[in-house]
């Protein structure tokens, strides 16, 4: 796979360059021009599907669930005024610059190519030039509808990103503006306009159902790196719960059980197990992509959030979370490290998507019946929870959701459909200074982040967020 990965991405700089459509009709010196269904899906994992690095690994630093003041550490000197923190900075207390330079003063995006709006971008262009081309390709039908069903799901989920990153929430305001849509690898010369968050919420729908349906009749196929059946249906299902259809939601979400998605019994292993989101864990469907916390051995979890775990019981805090012994810090140590794909979809999130979209639905007995099963395989010793107000319940499930997805580039894109709470950080410049508190207020623009001004200038099409035009964030 990863030798595929080193293989294919050349060809990925010259669709960029000029097109799928002419590079095709060329024969480029090493005489590799993707012929067939095999060829082309070979290039989409090299042009397409994300690599191990991810675009919008700093989002962590903007949530609820890291602290950079450790009034809880032996040592705050281990984050208090170093290079790390420092360069975080911006991110950590939502500056309307945080695009453009970070915490240092140094630009960070001069270079469109390197955002992060860019960086998705680059691979939906990849995801485009085989959809453009493998209708022509040699092969036979199940290979062609393979093919094509994981390039319309890989884009489906970058541009899902996308609108969860540039974009108002859907169940806010799906007629503001959110980013444009490109759906061909044609070269466009004007300037590209933005659709309304509804529409790119609709196109990834659109995408998401045509990929299912095609690849649904096909044999599924685990451990490959290739997103397969069950993982696109687990996709849907959370494009669904972000767009409040509730009843479609819980349909997806069954449908990845119907395909054999299972569940891990945590509660049996040990603190030598480390991190879960790999294929040796039997409910990962698909494992993509880059670290969503690379400074892991360097930032910490919130006292705040750390306190909603079971320390002694909870398996996910067991083998997620490692003291720094000589500081007193406890580390998250879920996350792959190193050149590993990092990331996963897997049957845990169908479940708990069922079930907050099952107490929406007034299902109640659905809910905590999925709320209880989940828990079993996470807390030794648990004992169902008979829970009957719907709020209670409803906070129960999404408290579940934030434990068993942290740090995996769930909690921002949750908090902006839960209403866009307000958020307090604490920041201390260097220590012996005055700890400083950052709010971001409810609905705060930040909550919709500013395009990097090297992306607006080279697209002039594009309207700056509101966030991007805000004063500098003060601390009190």
């Amino acid at each position: 796979m990863k030798r595929k990965l080193f293989l294919i991405a050349g060809l990925a700089g010259l669709l960029t360059l000029s097109g799928c459509t002419k590079f095709l009709e060329e024969k480029s010196q090493s005489d590799v021009i993707p012929k067939t269904a095999t060829d082309f899906r070979e290039l989409l994992i090299g042009s397409g599907y994300m690599t191990n690095s991810e675009p919008m690994n700093y989002l962590y630093f903007m949530d609820d669930d890291v602290d950079f003041f450790l009034e809880y550490a032996n040592d705050p000197s281990n984050v208090v005024g170093t290079y790390d923190a420092q360069q975080n900075y911006l991110w950590y207390t939502w500056q309307p610059k945080l695009a453009d330079i970070n915490g240092l003063g140094i630009l960070i995006s001069e270079d469109p190519s390197v955002t992060t709006y860019a960086q998705y971008y680059t691979k939906i262009l990849g995801c485009n030039a085989v959809l453009d081309n493998i209708d022509k390709s040699i092969g036979t039908q199940q290979e062609k509808d393979r093919v094509k069903a994981e390039a319309l799901a890989v884009r489906a989920m970058y541009y899902f990103r996308l609108a969860n990153l540039y974009g108002e929430p859907y169940n806010v305001n799906p007629k503001s503006l959110c980013v444009p849509l490109k759906l061909s690898s044609s070269i466009v010369a004007e300037p590209m306009v933005q659709a309304t968050v509804g529409d790119v919420y609709d196109q990834v729908v659109h995408d998401l159902q045509e990929a299912a349906s095609l690849m649904d009749p096909l044999q599924i196929v685990r451990k490959d790196f290739h997103i397969n059946q069950p993982a696109i249906h687990i996709l849907l299902s959370r494009v669904f719960l972000y767009m409040e259809r509730w009843k479609e939601s819980v349909a997806e979400a069954n449908k990845v059980f119907e395909q054999g998605g299972k569940l891990l019994d945590m509660t049996t292993l040990d603190t030598k197990y480390g991190n879960w989101l790999n294929y040796n864990n039997v409910e990962v469907e698909w494992v993509f992509g880059g670290n969503t916390q690379p400074n892991q051995s360097t930032y910490t979890p919130s006292a705040t959030f750390l306190s909603t775990y079971d320390a002694t019981n909870d398996a996910r805090y067991r083998v997620g979370f490692s003291l720094l012994t000589n500081s007193g810090v406890q580390l998250v140590s879920k996350l792959p490290t190193g050149a590993d794909l990092a990331q996963a979809l897997r049957s845990s999130e169908a479940l708990l998507n069922r079930a907050e979209a099952s107490v929406q639905l007034d299902d109640l007995g659905g809910a905590l019946k999925d709320l209880n099963d989940l828990r079993r395989k996470r807390i030794d010793g648990y004992a169902n929870e008979v829970i009957g107000d719907k709020a209670t319940l409803l906070q129960a499930i999404r408290d579940e959701r934030r434990k068993e997805f942290a740090y995996e580039g769930f909690r921002w894109f949750d908090l902006r459909r839960y209403g866009m709470p307000e958020i307090s950080h604490r920041y201390q410049h260097d220590l012996g200074e005055s700890v400083l508190q950052y709010k971001l207020t409810k609905n705060d623009p930040m909550y919709v982040l500013p395009f990097p001004t090297s992306v607006l200038l080279k697209n002039p099409g594009l309207k700056q967020s509101a966030s991007g035009q805000m004063p500098d964030r003060i601390g009190q």
